[in-house]
């Protein structure tokens, strides 16, 4: 009687964690990266150092033809300094988890890539960086 009242624990909590486990793959389809997320949006990082605006570096997708824009603009003793590039963006692959960005100059991999509402962040240049929607 023991041994059957084990047995059925056992397969009750085998069949709890079986079913636990199967809502993490319906988790992680809900937050894939989209172009309607990423896209028509300036993303913004601005760097500070002692309250003043030392760095600003924007990006911009747009979604009609898959071009973009970079702009860096940097503040120093000597004034303002801007860099303004345009290249072509497209994903690496169906996971929509890196993107090329193509420019005249050649191409920059912008790797593990996370779009949010109003918060885009990835690898670029060896560089983590965290960018969010101009305005918000």
């Amino acid at each position: 009687m023991k041994t059957c009242n084990f047995v059925k624990m056992l397969t009750a909590c085998m069949l709890s964690f079986l079913f636990l486990s199967c809502g993490d793959d319906i988790v992680y389809e809900t937050i894939k990266n989209t172009d309607e997320g990423l896209c028509d949006k300036t993303w913004i990082m601005q760097t500070e150092q002692d309250g003043a605006i030392v760095r600003q570096y924007k990006l911009t997708f747009y979604s009609k033809n898959q071009k973009g824009q970079e702009l860096t603009v940097t503040y120093d003793e000597d004034g303002k300094t801007s860099v303004d590039r345009e290249f072509s963006w497209r994903w690496v692959d169906n996971s929509k988890e890196a993107l090329l960005l193509t420019f005249t100059t050649g191409e920059k991999v912008f790797e593990n890539v996370w779009v949010r509402e109003h918060y885009l962040s990835g690898r670029l240049d060896g560089e983590i960086i965290v960018l969010t929607e101009e305005g918000y």
